[in-house]
């Protein structure tokens, strides 16, 4: 995808420690997870897929 990236978008990552993400989907250390570092937001599983997708989709329109 040919887009511009900017300071703050989200971004895929291992988590540091276990947690929750905003849908509630449990997630362990090590797990790959979608991170929004403006807000704090962590999605992981297919919660995670769908965030991503969504943000590629949008940030492609941007253009």
């Amino acid at each position: 995808m040919a887009y511009t990236r900017y300071t703050g978008d989200p971004y895929w990552k291992r988590a540091k420690s276990p947690g929750t993400s905003a849908d509630g989907t449990p997630y362990r250390k090590g797990e790959r997870v979608f991170f929004y570092p403006r807000t704090g937001v962590t999605y992981a599983g297919g919660s995670a897929q769908r965030a991503s997708a969504e943000f590629d989709e949008l940030a492609s329109l941007e253009g």
